[in-house]
């Protein structure tokens, strides 16, 4: 259930196992909107447009992911974003200087907090790199087994946060709800009386179309205050040997194992 990135395209090459199936996830990366530079709207959202999320995919994670602009997996249960974080180095330049920082000049250093893994340093490397070339600014990078991680980002004692959510259930108040005021999943610090009330409303809404008409403004909302960094839609990627049978993969990744069986084992490691 589990290959390291550097591992993938060996076993991408070998059809009778590999299996990638795409899945209700979002990797995305908060920032701590209650101290330093990120209390600034604009800087935020210059450090969301300066990223190549196309070559995060295709050249670090290489899992079949798709590059992510706005919150809520596309087509959740019928409901996809028309909002987006664009890619703009340019205009991101822009926005930082209209900050006070031009060129990066001034800019403190700022930290990334990643829970420990080889596929979140590698993730956070390139970020590094990108942050340098487009806006001229250091960050550091900093990693901590996932318990004290947690603390650390519940405390709001980090700059910039790496996170990753799976929707409970298909629909997109799973992943909008989590950025209310003071929300148990909310480790930004952002709050918007308006997103809330949104939210609420969705609740009490009397279709569907109006309910996801609210969902769209949560997602501008968003897009435009940056709390939040969102930078691909999770792929499953797993290996399974042939003999096993009527697997089905799903968007929620539930095995129904009623429908399983075995095969005589025909297929050997290295074969």
């Amino acid at each position: 259930m589990s290959i390291p990135l550097e591992h993938i395209p060996h076993w991408r090459a070998r059809a009778d196992v590999y299996n990638e199936f795409p899945s209700l996830g979002t990797y995305y990366y908060e920032f701590n909107v209650t101290r330093g530079p990120l209390k600034d709207k604009r800087v935020r959202q210059a450090l969301a447009m300066s990223i190549d999320r196309t070559a995060i995919v295709e050249k670090v994670t290489r899992g079949g992911q798709l590059p992510a602009y706005a919150f809520v997996p596309p087509n959740t249960a019928g409901f996809t974003p028309r909002a987006a974080i664009r890619y703009d180095t340019e205009a991101a330049r822009t926005l930082m200087a209209e900050a006070g920082y031009p060129g990066g000049k001034g800019f403190p250093k700022l930290d990334i907090l990643y829970n420990t893994s080889e596929g979140h340093r590698k993730i956070a490397e390139a970020f590094q790199q990108m942050w340098k070339k487009a806006l001229g600014i250091d960050v550091g990078l900093f990693n901590q087994e996932w318990k004290v991680f947690l603390n650390t980002k519940r405390k709001l004692d980090f700059d910039i946060g790496r996170a990753g959510w799976f929707g409970d259930y298909p629909d997109p108040n799973t992943f909008l709800d989590m950025y209310v005021t003071g929300g148990g999943n909310n480790y930004s610090g952002w709050g918007n009386a308006e997103y809330d009330s949104l939210i609420q409303k969705a609740w009490r809404a009397a279709t569907r179309e109006e309910r996801y008409g609210y969902f769209q403004r949560c997602e501008e909302i968003l897009c435009d205050e940056a709390p939040i960094m969102p930078i691909y839609t999770y792929t499953r990627i797993f290996l399974k040997r042939p003999e096993v049978k009527g697997l089905v993969p799903n968007v929620m990744d539930l095995r129904l194992y009623k429908g399983l069986s075995l095969d005589a084992p025909a297929w050997r490691y290295g074969s």
